[in-house]
């Protein structure tokens, strides 16, 4: 028997992944969304100031000139509506999954509504044929969840406009060096290599 910790997860909003390997039979257990990710994109907000200059190609909390680098030094203490990324989400999948051959997963084990949200994702893989087990209580809550969160996804993709849908300009590397060290790290990572796992959501 073995265990492989796929990730460690981040509390209610991450639950960790495993993959149990029993005999030759590969067991994933749960397939999250970091859903605390989204704690670094703006709400949609209703006031007069809503509406982003379409031409600038940087929103105004992006900008790269100097006087907002400085900016940005003395507001790393104090984070606002400004310093998020004006933009569609995106949401964080588990990143060592992708490493991992899905052809091989037998079976999917989730334990919570949480731990279900990135199956969409998993299931459009080309090979993917394992059997998914869940609780009724779990299959009819994350069921609820992932129509809770296209509803959400399909409002912010009206406010920005299919534009801001194709590849995401805040992906851009000079576009992340700018954001708040804060903001930063729940982007890219302790290492910076946590960009790839980024997906919009259920294409």
């Amino acid at each position: 028997m073995k265990l492989t910790c796929l990730s460690k997860g981040g509390g209610y909003h991450f639950p960790p992944c495993y993959i149990l390997d029993v005999g030759g039979f590969r067991f994933l257990l749960d397939c999250p969304l970091d859903l605390s990710a989204l704690a670094i994109f703006s709400p949609i907000r209703t006031d007069s100031n809503a509406v982003l200059d379409e031409d600038s190609d940087i929103s105004p909390c992006m900008s790269l000139d100097s006087e907002t680098d400085q900016k940005r030094h003395k507001m790393e203490k104090n984070l606002d509506a400004n310093n998020l990324i004006h933009s569609e989400p995106c949401y964080k999948t588990v990143k060592n999954l992708q490493l991992q051959d899905i052809t091989f997963i037998d079976v999917v084990l989730i334990s919570s509504p949480m731990g279900m949200l990135g199956l969409p994702f998993l299931t459009c893989t080309k090979g993917f044929s394992a059997k998914l087990y869940a609780t009724e209580a779990a299959a009819r809550i994350g069921q609820l969840m992932m129509e809770d969160l296209v509803t959400m996804n399909m409002e912010f993709r009206q406010f920005y406009g299919p534009k801001e849908s194709s590849f995401p300009k805040w992906m851009k590397w000079e576009e992340l060096e700018v954001l708040p060290s804060a903001l930063k790290l729940i982007a890219l990572g302790k290492d910076g290599s946590e960009i790839g796992g980024w997906k919009p959501l259920y294409r």
